[in-house]
């Protein structure tokens, strides 16, 4: 159903692949910092599913920044590699720690909330412990319904208000969307969303109230930056524009953008763009 594969960043946008695993760099006094570290398929979690990609880059580490990667796949599929291009490119931020996780898919035992939301925190958790990271202001990237754990972590478990940044690429935000339950194609597509949660939706609305970031956001929410596609066949772009107003209702800092030739994955000029514009949010509000 979510075959998102944002993942394609063109060599026109700079794209460097770093050899080493670490590097070493002075400072202006001529002192050593701490290096940075590059580490994949690292475990954080006794799951096999439970793994990440870590870098950290050289400087402080009660000053860098952490940014979350969170691949899409219909909460059952997929894994990390969809994001690691993306992983890759934004090594050359250097101020920045990244984290590309793997987490513990769907099944008909648990779930995807809170198995995957608790997954995103264990490996957030993990990273600070491991790594030494003071990790206070975090930002959280997800692709489709990596979008939607990503957003309901960021709007209804961040107890400690630090995660200051979510970007989210077509990721479904509100399961009462009125799109969502009128005859047809997209009916047929939320029976897909109750089979995977194990839930009817008649008799249930407040269940999936409660699993839409949606309903979870207030005037504390992180800045928000929203992508989402016209023939998208996979999410309604109502997804967007109802989160959107829904951000705007609590002046929440957010942007959204509307790709209306483009379905799901965009189209290269649009996973550009919006590479582009995800980056500069990042920089401006982490």
């Amino acid at each position: 159903m979510y075959d998102e594969r944002l993942r394609i960043i063109p060599a026109t946008l700079g794209f460097i692949i770093l050899s080493q695993c670490k590097k070493h760099t002075e400072t202006h006094d001529g002192t050593q910092p701490e290096t940075a570290e590059l580490h994949y398929n690292f475990s954080y979690g006794n799951h096999l599913q439970q793994t990440m990609d870590v870098y950290v880059s050289f400087g402080l580490r009660d000053t860098i920044p952490l940014i979350v990667m969170v691949h899409g796949g219909n909460w059952i599929g997929h894994d990390k590699s969809d994001f690691s291009p993306r992983f890759e490119r934004m090594r050359n931020f250097e101020r920045y720690a990244l984290i590309n996780i793997n987490y513990r898919l769907d099944s008909t035992n648990a779930p995807p909330v809170p198995m995957q939301t608790d997954d995103i925190a264990l490996a957030i958790e993990k990273t600070k412990e491991i790594f030494h990271l003071k990790a206070d202001r975090i930002g959280l990237m997800g692709m489709s319904s990596g979008g939607h754990i990503t957003a309901i972590y960021a709007y209804r478990y961040n107890i400690d208000h630090n995660i200051k940044v979510l970007v989210n690429f077509v990721g479904p935000v509100d399961f009462n969307d009125p799109q969502y339950h009128t005859p047809g194609h997209w009916k047929r597509i939320f029976s897909g969303i109750e089979y995977i949660f194990g839930i009817p939706y008649i008799g249930n609305e407040n269940y999936y109230a409660s699993v839409s970031p949606y309903s979870w956001i207030d005037a504390q929410s992180p800045a928000t930056i929203l992508f989402y596609a016209g023939q998208d066949t996979l999410v309604p772009y109502s997804q967007g524009e109802r989160l959107h107003a829904r951000l705007d209702s609590f002046s929440v800092t957010n942007e959204y953008y509307f790709y209306p030739n483009s379905s799901h994955p965009f189209n290269t000029p649009d996973t550009i763009d919006a590479t582009l514009k995800a980056e500069t949010f990042i920089r401006k509000n982490l």
